[in-house]
C-alpha cells in the first residue's frame, strides 16, 4: 500500500506556520504560568485568574492582618497588666509592712524615740511607693490611665499629687477590647480624687445664646427640633419650621417673624412691646390681648419640650405670658449674670487653702462659669474646677494628698461677700454633714453622759450632753447646743446672750462666743467630759481663741483630704513623729481598709490578664483556621502542577515535532 508524506497538503504553508505558532505559543505561556506556580507556591497569581477566589482570599487576607495586630495588642495588654499586677503587689507588701510598724505602736508604751526613728520607715516606704506608681510598662505608665505618657504622680510641696487621666486605656483586643490595660484616677494605689460637691443649684437663666442641647427641656427628656404649629385666638393654623435652629434665640426670632407674618396675613395684633423673649428658664411672648396658642403636629414633641404647651390647651395671654421652665444646664459659657441661684449678689472673694498655702480667688471679675474655673486653677493651685453631672452645681477637686495641714478647704474672706456660700463650695457651711468630718469617720459623742464642758470668763459652767440625733449636720449640731445652753443660762437667771455657738466667718471653724463683759474677767475655755470624742472631733481642743478672750474657734475638721495610700502613710508618719496613739489607730484603720482595696484591684487585674489570655489562645485558633482556608484557596497542589509541568513539556516537544515536519521542502516547492 502505497502512502504520502505528511507534509503534503492542500493547506497553504503560511497557515500550518500559525497554526503551529499559536500551538507552540499556547503551550509556551501555560508552561510559564505552571512555572511561576511552583517557583511561587500560588495557585492564583493574580485575580483574574479566579475573581470569585480572590475576593475570598483578599478578605482573609484582611482577617489575618487585623488578627496579627490585635495579636500584638494583647501581647503589649499581658506586659501591661503583668506590670500592674506585680505593682500592686509591690504596694501591698509595703502595706503590710507599714501595718505591722503600726500594729506594734498600738497598745505599748509610748517611746517617742523608737516612734520617730519608726517614722523614717514610713518615710521610704512612701518613696517607695512613689515609684511604684510611676512604674512604666510597654504602653507607658501603668497608673497613667488614658494618658500613659507622662508620669502620673507629681511631689507638690511635700505632697503627692495624681495628674493622671480617669478611667483606663484600652486598645483594640479583639472580643475584650473593653479591658484597660492602664489604670487611673480611683486606683487601689492611691489616685483616688477628692471634691467639694457643690451644694446650690445655681440654676441658670434661658439666654438667647443658650444652645438647645444644653437644655433638659419640660419635660426632663432634652429638647427636639422640627415644625410645631401656631395660631391666635383658635382662628387659623399656621407652621413655624425650627428645624435648624441652635440656640434659644434661633427660636424665639422664628417665633416673632411668624408672628409678624401672621398679623401681616390675617390684619390682627398679637405681639405687645416685650415681644418674644426669656423669664427665667422660661420663653416669655408679650400678648396685651387676646391668646396665643402653640401645638405639635402629631408625633411630635417640639413644642412640649420647649414649653411652648403643655399638651392640655395651655395659652399664651396677658395674665400667662411665660411658658415652662426648660431647666438649662451649665456650661462654661454659662453668663454669671444669669445665674439666678446666686439670687442677684455680686461675686466677690473666696479664701483656698490647698498644700499649706492660701490662696485669694477673686471672683469679683468673672463673667462666666469659665471664669471662675479659670480663677481657681490659675496660680499653681493644684485643684480643678468641674461642673457636676446633673449640671445644676459646681465641684472643686483636688488630687493632692498630703498631712491634714496640707488639705483642702475653702472659706469666706472678709468682706468677700460670702461668695463661696454663693456658689455652694465652701467646705464648712450649715448643711455640712458632720459624717463628713475627720476624712470621713464623724463625729463621737457619749450617749448617756455630758460630752463638753465650757467655762465662761466669771467661772460659770455649761455642759453640753449630745446624742447621734443632734449630728446630722453643722447647723443641727449649733441649734442643739444653743438650745442646750439658753436652758442652763435662763435657769441660772443669766441672760442667754452670756454664750452662743455659731460658725466662723472669715475662715472656717466652730465658734463658741461669749458676752464682751465676761471675756473681760477670763477667756473662754473647754473641756472634754466623760472620755467623750466629741470635743476633739469638732477640733475644740487644738481651737485658738481671740485676743480679748470672747471667741474661741475651732480647727476645721471638715477639710477636703484625698483618701489614698499616700495620705494614709504620711498620717502614719506624722502620728508617729507626734507620739499620738490616736493618730496612730486611726491611721493603721485606714491602711487595713486599703490592703482590701489593693486585694481586690489585684484580683481585677488578674481577672483581666486571664481574659487577655484566653483571647489571645482563641485568636491564635481563628489565625490558624484562616490561614489554613486561605492555603486551600491560594497555594498550589505542587504533586498536580508537577504531573501538568511535564505534560506540558511533552505537549510541547511534540509541538515542535509537528512543526519541523510540517516545514520540510518537497519537490512541490520547486515546481511551484
Amino acid at each position: 500500500m502505497s502512502t504520502f508524506p505528511t507534509s503534503y497538503s492542500r493547506a497553504p504553508n503560511l497557515l500550518f506556520t500559525q497554526a503551529s505558532l499559536n500551538a507552540i505559543g499556547k503551550t509556551n505561556y501555560q508552561l510559564l504560568r505552571v512555572n511561576q506556580q511552583l517557583s511561587t507556591g500560588l495557585d492564583i497569581l493574580r485575580p483574574s485568574d479566579d475573581p470569585t477566589r480572590s475576593a475570598t482570599i483578599s478578605t482573609l487576607d484582611a482577617r489575618l492582618e487585623r488578627s496579627n495586630q490585635i495579636l500584638r495588642n494583647l501581647g503589649f495588654a499581658t506586659d501591661s497588666l503583668d506590670s500592674l499586677d506585680v505593682a500592686l503587689g509591690d504596694a501591698k507588701s509595703l502595706i503590710d509592712e507599714a501595718l505591722s510598724i503600726g500594729n506594734e505602736q498600738i497598745g505599748v508604751p509610748t517611746d517617742p524615740e523608737t516612734r520617730a526613728s519608726q517614722a523614717n520607715v514610713i518615710d521610704s516606704l512612701i518613696n517607695s511607693l512613689f515609684n511604684i506608681a510611676n512604674r512604666e510598662s510597654v504602653v507607658g505608665y501603668i497608673f497613667g490611665g488614658k494618658s500613659p505618657g507622662h508620669a502620673p504622680v507629681q511631689l507638690v510641696n511635700g505632697a503627692y499629687r495624681f495628674v493622671g487621666g480617669r478611667g483606663g486605656l484600652t486598645a483594640d483586643l479583639g472580643g475584650v477590647s473593653d479591658i484597660p490595660i492602664t489604670l487611673g484616677a480611683d486606683n487601689a494605689i492611691g489616685a483616688v480624687s477628692a471634691r467639694v460637691e457643690g451644694t446650690v443649684d445655681l440654676d441658670p437663666a434661658l439666654t438667647a445664646n443658650t444652645r438647645l442641647a444644653d437644655l433638659n427641656g419640660a419635660r426632663s427628656l432634652g429638647v427636639n427640633t422640627g415644625v410645631i404649629n401656631m395660631r391666635f385666638n383658635a382662628g387659623a393654623s399656621v407652621e413655624i419650621d425650627l428645624t435648624q435652629a441652635e440656640t434659644a434665640g434661633d427660636v424665639a426670632d422664628a417665633i416673632a417673624a411668624a408672628i409678624q407674618q401672621y398679623e401681616t396675613d390675617y390684619g390682627v395684633t398679637i405681639l405687645g412691646a416685650g415681644g418674644v423673649s426669656f423669664t427665667g428658664g422660661a420663653f416669655s411672648i408679650d400678648v396685651p390681648a387676646g391668646s396665643l396658642e402653640f401645638s405639635d403636629t402629631q408625633g411630635s414633641f417640639v413644642a412640649l419640650d420647649l414649653g411652648l404647651t403643655d399638651g392640655a390647651g395651655s395659652v399664651f395671654d396677658a395674665l400667662n405670658p411665660a411658658g415652662a421652665d426648660l431647666d438649662p444646664r451649665l456650661t462654661w459659657t454659662t453668663p454669671v449674670s444669669a445665674l439666678t441661684g446666686l439670687g442677684g449678689a455680686a461675686l466677690g472673694q473666696v479664701s483656698l487653702t490647698t498644700a499649706g498655702v492660701n490662696y485669694t480667688i477673686d471672683l469679683s471679675s468673672a463673667n462666666t462659669l469659665a471664669d471662675i474655673r479659670s480663677a481657681f486653677e490659675a496660680g499653681g493651685t493644684n485643684v480643678v474646677v468641674e461642673i457636676s453631672e446633673d449640671g445644676r452645681s459646681i465641684n472643686v477637686r483636688t488630687s493632692l494628698a498630703g498631712t491634714r495641714d496640707q488639705a483642702m478647704s475653702i472659706a469666706e474672706v472678709a468682706g468677700g461677700n460670702n461668695t463661696a456660700t454663693l456658689l455652694g463650695i465652701r467646705t464648712l457651711q450649715p448643711d455640712t454633714l458632720l459624717s463628713d468630718f475627720n476624712d470621713a469617720r464623724g463625729v463621737r459623742v457619749n450617749e448617756t453622759e455630758p460630752d463638753i464642758k465650757v467655762t465662761l470668763g466669771d467661772g460659770f459652767e455649761l455642759e453640753f450632753d449630745l446624742t447621734s440625733d443632734d449630728l446630722g449636720t453643722v447647723q443641727d449640731l449649733l441649734d442643739a447646743i444653743n438650745a442646750q445652753a439658753a436652758a442652763q443660762l435662763t435657769a441660772a437667771g443669766r441672760p442667754t446672750t452670756d454664750f452662743a455657738a455659731g460658725l466662723a466667718s472669715p475662715g472656717n471653724g466652730i465658734t463658741f462666743t461669749q458676752d464682751a463683759a465676761l471675756a473681760a474677767s477670763g477667756p473662754l475655755d473647754v473641756d472634754r467630759l466623760n472620755n467623750s470624742g466629741l470635743a476633739e472631733d469638732l477640733g475644740l481642743l487644738d481651737a485658738t481663741l481671740d485676743s480679748t478672750g470672747a471667741v474661741l474657734t475651732s480647727q476645721d475638721r471638715a477639710v477636703v483630704r484625698v483618701d489614698n495610700l499616700f495620705t494614709h502613710l504620711l498620717d502614719l508618719a506624722q502620728a508617729l513623729r507626734n507620739d499620738d496613739t490616736l493618730g496612730i489607730e486611726v491611721a493603721y484603720s485606714k491602711l487595713k481598709d486599703s490592703v482590701d482595696r489593693l486585694s481586690q484591684s489585684r484580683a481585677i487585674v488578674g481577672g483581666y490578664a486571664r481574659r487577655v489570655a484566653d483571647e489571645k489562645v482563641r485568636q491564635e485558633d481563628r489565625q490558624v483556621l484562616d490561614e489554613s482556608l486561605r492555603s486551600n484557596l491560594r497555594d498550589v497542589d505542587f504533586a498536580a502542577a508537577s504531573s501538568r509541568f511535564a505534560q506540558l513539556q511533552l505537549q510541547l516537544q511534540a509541538g515542535l515535532s509537528v512543526a519541523a515536519q510540517s516545514q520540510q521542502l518537497t519537490l512541490l516547492n520547486y515546481l511551484g
